[in-house]
């Protein structure tokens, strides 16, 4: 108790002392001398109780905020979580965009006119193993016996016809078959499907210039019906054995994928003419350290 009283004893002192110094100083005018004592004296004390008094505000001036913090923070979380749904849709929206893109530089090329359609189905139909439901029909102008590409080649033709969509026959169906050229030789033949088995081509004659490698287009038929001419087909990948028969046969791997196809064009309208090979993607680039075997050997360097 004795301590208290004393504590508040010596305060008061203090304060009096400050009062004290403060009215005599301003008597005095800034620049006096008891300015100066007071500054030595009870600047340690101000700053220590500055110090003190520092972080306490701090606290509760950051109690004041926090409710903004925890919003903010919310709505930080919230577009973090939408940004991450728009990448997983991203990856799918790319695939289709690709898929888009190949298909018109294709007509593009081509100079065909075609109507763009998604695959909604694929599966058996009619009596057919490898069908396609596109989402286009009658009413887009779509008719039976029409070619369908994707951006890799021949997909197949339109084998029936509704009002707002379409069955394809896939070039992997059995019942599949459209005219071919080897672009290579121009020699003409047909592919078939093979269903789950590879397809095949066959050439119109005995000759054995087919090897792997070679590449096949659509080879148009009467009015570029049901296919037009030019279109990707596939590659040889292997020339079957057929001793004593008049027809050559090779295994085509084709261009498109029939499991994965997407984004399809029926082409509704095409060129007269044309240019023979002009819608094959590039042909592979040889390795830099291949040897041309045509090519004369280099003659030895003469030392001088």
């Amino acid at each position: 108790m004795r301590e208290s009283r004393r504590a508040r004893l010596v305060l008061a002192l203090l304060l009096l002392t400050a009062f004290t110094l403060i009215t005599l100083d301003y008597r005095a005018g800034s620049g006096g001398p008891l300015r100066a004592i007071g500054n030595a004296v009870f600047g340690p004390v101000e700053r220590a109780v500055a110090d003190v008094a520092r972080p306490v505000g701090s606290f509760f001036s950051s109690l004041g905020n926090l409710s903004g913090y925890k919003s903010t923070n919310a709505k930080l979380r919230k577009e973090n979580q939408r940004l991450r749904e728009q990448l997983r849709l991203t990856d799918g929206d790319r695939a289709h965009l690709s898929s888009a893109e190949k298909l018109l530089d294709l007509a593009g090329r081509g100079q065909f006119k075609i109507v763009p359609a998604q695959v909604v189905a694929v599966e058996g139909a009619l009596g057919f193993e490898w069908t396609a439901t596109i989402d286009i029909g009658s009413r887009d102008g779509i008719r039976t016996n029409m070619t369908v590409v994707n951006g890799d080649g021949l997909v197949g033709r339109t084998v029936h016809v509704g009002p707002t969509t379409s069955t394809v026959l896939l070039g992997q169906d059995p019942t599949f078959t459209a005219g071919a050229r080897l672009e290579r030789t121009n020699e003409i033949g047909h592919v078939d499907g093979g269903g789950r088995q590879p397809m095949t081509f066959t050439l119109l004659g005995s000759s054995n210039t087919m090897k792997p490698g070679d590449r096949l287009v659509s080879f148009a038929s009467i009015a570029n019906r049901p296919f037009v001419a030019e279109v990707p087909i596939g590659r040889i990948t292997k020339v079957l054995p057929t001793p004593g028969q008049l027809f050559r046969t090779a295994v085509v791997a084709p261009f498109v994928d029939f499991t994965a196809i997407d984004v399809v064009g029926v082409v509704v309208s095409q060129p007269r003419t044309i240019r023979r090979d002009s819608l094959l993607p590039p042909s592979p680039t040889p390795s830099p350290g291949a040897a041309d075997s045509s090519s004369p050997a280099p003659s030895p360097s003469r030392s001088g």
